[in-house]
């Protein structure tokens, strides 16, 4: 593989590649009373693109409570096993978004595409999303989460260090998300960023934050290979929904 013909991917979970329709918020928010308490009850919290760790600590702050580790680890236990219970009970909200379930194996045998995750999502929950989903984590090269990193942007380095020779440089790096915080993520580093209409902010929102490519989903993979190669430089693959 050519490193200077390779660029990886980095995609986004919730609202990119699969919509679970508000049940990691669910089971978040129960966690909290749970674990915390019911003064966690109302935290004003933009959960978009948001890192989990960072929404515990805004739950801990809404509600005054003495946050230590071993209560963030309670938590994450208690949100996963909730979690669990939500996507696997009969209504089994959590499906992939059009489009992904071609698109990246599609991705997967190009020889100048290498694919990554970067989510907020704690490892353990984000897995359990991707496979209820029909994702097989294996498909990524790299993956980034959540627990990582204090600041979305920061994933961004980690992801490439993951990679085994050759490297990929920042340059060379596209992130696929659905919301702001995933343009800013992408900008901080002097990355692309490909926006998807399908999850946290609108079409317009996205457009106005600075995406270099705004689309209503991933069921093209055309323009989003024209703005990583500059050319299309091959078929696109076939429309699932």
């Amino acid at each position: 593989m050519c490193a200077r013909m390779s660029k990886l991917f980095l995609f986004d979970i919730d609202g990119t590649l699969l919509r679970a329709h508000g049940a990691g918020v669910r089971a978040m928010l129960r966690a909290a009373e749970v674990v915390l308490g019911e003064r966690c009850r109302g935290a004003e919290i933009n959960f978009g693109g948001a890192l989990d760790p960072w929404i515990f600590s805004r739950l801990v702050e809404h509600g005054q409570y003495a946050g230590t580790p071993e209560l963030h680890h309670t938590f994450r236990t208690t949100y996963a096993e909730l979690l669990r219970a939500e996507l696997e009970g009969p209504e089994q909200p959590c499906k992939a978004l059009p489009g992904v379930l071609s698109l990246l194996p599609w991705l997967r045998a190009r020889q100048d595409v290498r694919l990554g995750l970067l989510t907020g999502n704690y490892p353990e929950t984000g897995l359990l999303k991707l496979r209820v989903a029909g994702i097989e984590p294996s498909w990524f090269e790299v993956a980034v989460w959540g627990d990582m990193a204090t600041t979305r942007p920061a994933l961004v380095p980690l992801a490439l260090a993951q990679l085994p020779l050759p490297a990929v440089h920042a340059r060379d790096v596209i992130v696929i998300g659905d919301t702001t915080r995933d343009v800013h993520c992408a900008k901080e580093n002097g990355a692309l960023c490909v926006a998807v209409a399908t999850g946290g902010n609108t079409r317009a929102e996205l457009e106005d934050s600075g995406a270099d490519l705004v689309l209503d989903d991933l069921r093209d993979a055309g323009p989003i290979l024209r703005l990583a190669f500059g050319t299309e430089r091959s078929t696109s693959p076939a429309v699932a929904v």
